[in-house]
């Protein structure tokens, strides 16, 4: 049921996204069409917003053999109506029936149609409303089943193994032969079988079977024992003659030390401190080469200015000699120009 309702629901919420859609669209038609006639636009947005009495119940009577439950949804809007109704009448009471003077007809029929639709958006909203109101009651009720059933599993399962207890606690006649009994006490049947057990003769046999393996384990496990025993042992002796050999090795180094040294030193100490010899040349080294480079470098930028200075005292030359050419060039045209008048 909760899963119909959820299904429903889906494609009420589908479709009432569509109607969102195609109600933008139809107060953008209607706001389109009230442009050409603004006089009559108060009188239209009243036909558009009103209220009407018997639709939702004429829904009602159409859809009263849906059952039960439809018939409450249809309930719920058939009130939710009534109180549309109630805020309504506070309005003022108009005919749309009759279409104004001035006003176009087709346009007022277009309203009416307008606001048909709007109600058919309206009453798809209050019903996809009352399924979620619904899918949430179901979703509740499904969860306190839930609940009950596990508590009622799990006392199920105590009550089974409470039985079983007690079912183990009875007791039970079990005919057997004279050949199948091997209790004796003394060499005698005792009267009292209450210390006896009652095993089927495979799960003897099995026994019987299991004792020889568990036998041959226990000599298998003795044996590996014994060899990890002789390995430690083992273990142990070189262990003994290795710390015998370190020892003998650290008093050959201290005797030598003493004989060279003239007491114990801690090379590693030494080592730590001491110079690498391979890295300070290449330190020497490199310093060597950049004093060179500078040096070079210094040289470099020197011809750099000699050669800008020679650059610019040959530019100042140029210079000279062009306004020399030019004081030349005029002084010709002149004479030129003499030399044309006589």
């Amino acid at each position: 049921k909760l899963k119909s309702y959820l299904a429903q629901l889906e494609d009420r919420e589908c479709e009432i996204v569509k109607l969102q859609e195609c109600e933008k669209a139809l107060y953008a038609n209607f706001q389109a069409s009230l442009r050409e006639n603004k006089k009559f636009a108060d009188f239209l947005t009243k036909v558009l917003k009103k209220k009407i009495k018997g639709t939702e119940k004429r829904e009602v009577g159409r859809e009263a053999g849906e059952g039960h439950e439809n018939e409450e949804e249809d309930d719920e809007e058939s009130s939710l109506s009534t109180d549309e109704e109630n805020s309504g009448s506070e309005d003022e009471v108009f005919d749309d029936s009759v279409c104004p003077n001035g006003c176009d007809e087709a346009l007022l029929q277009n309203t009416i149609q307008l606001r048909q639709q709007r109600l058919d958006i309206e009453k798809e909203k209050k019903v996809a409303a009352n399924l979620r109101k619904k899918c949430s009651a179901l979703a509740n009720k499904a969860k306190v089943v839930e609940t009950s059933l596990d508590t009622t599993n799990k006392e199920l399962e105590t009550i089974q193994w409470e039985k079983q207890q007690r079912l183990n606690e009875l007791d039970v006649a079990v005919p057997l032969k004279l050949h199948q009994v091997q209790y004796l006490v003394n060499g005698e049947m005792p009267s009292d079988f209450s210390q006896a057990l009652v095993f089927s003769s495979s799960s003897l046999e099995s026994l019987r079977k299991r004792v020889g393996e568990l036998h041959n384990e226990n000599l298998m496990q003795r044996e590996i024992y014994n060899t990890a025993r002789e390995q430690h042992k083992q273990l142990v002796r070189d262990k003994k003659e290795k710390e015998k050999e370190i020892q003998e090795l650290e008093e050959k180094c201290n005797n030598l030390m003493m004989k060279k040294f003239g007491r114990q030193v801690d090379f590693e100490a030494v080592q730590a401190e001491s110079v690498n010899v391979h890295m300070e040349k290449m330190k020497v080294q490199i310093m060597e080469k950049e004093y060179e480079h500078s040096q070079e470098l210094k040289e470099w930028e020197k011809r750099i200015l000699d050669l800008r200075n020679q650059l610019m005292n040959v530019t100042n030359e140029n210079t000279s000699k062009l306004k020399q050419l030019h004081q030349l060039t005029i002084e010709k045209h002149q004479l030129e120009t003499k030399l044309d008048s006589l």
